[in-house]
């Protein structure tokens, strides 16, 4: 199994990444909070599609209100890193690059230790209380994920990691 998760991690067709000397092919979801009203419709469209529930809590993702500025909101989203951190800590090599960039857990391979969430700078990785391993995106299978088709109000936006890097430095003013 180790050898299949080194070859999923040799990616296809690559572009660079600003500020690495990495190249990858994947895209990334940009959240523009400028646009986003708080409607959680993304989480709810995220928890239907991997749980088949409509309750937000089981979104992979999450939106919160701004505590430094109320009636804006803040979104946290796996970003499917070029040097992922919960893919370096974890102990079990659960957790993999395939071939579009997309940083997965395996759930035959996860033990549900926490490691993950841990070291990921925004804790995305989270505990399946009903499964007892680690979930985070998936990117929805690599289709357009479905928070991104529910974002009714066009705050979240999918972009290849280069175009999203120039996106995020418009949005904040550098």
């Amino acid at each position: 199994m180790v050898t299949e998760t080194k070859i999923q991690k040799n990616l296809k067709s690559p572009i660079p990444v600003p500020g690495t000397d990495e190249k990858v092919t994947d895209l990334v979801i940009v959240h523009d909070p400028n646009k986003c009203t708080g409607c959680n419709q993304c989480m709810i469209g995220c928890a239907y599609k991997h749980y088949k529930t409509f309750d937000k809590w089981y979104g992979l993702l999450y939106v919160y209100e701004n505590p430094e500025k109320r009636g804006t909101y803040v979104n946290a989203n796996c970003q499917h890193c070029v040097y992922p951190m919960c893919l370096a800590a974890c102990p079990k090599e659960a957790i993999y690059k395939d071939e579009k960039g997309i940083v997965r857990i395996s759930p035959l391979l996860c033990v549900g230790c926490g490691t993950c969430n841990q070291a990921c700078p925004i804790g995305i990785p989270r505990l399946d209380q009903e499964r007892l391993i680690s979930v985070k995106c998936d990117f929805c299978d690599g289709e357009y994920p479905m928070c991104f088709q529910m974002c009714s109000a066009g705050a979240l936006n999918l972009l290849p990691r280069k175009e999203a890097y120039e996106y995020v430095k418009k949005l904040r003013g550098v």
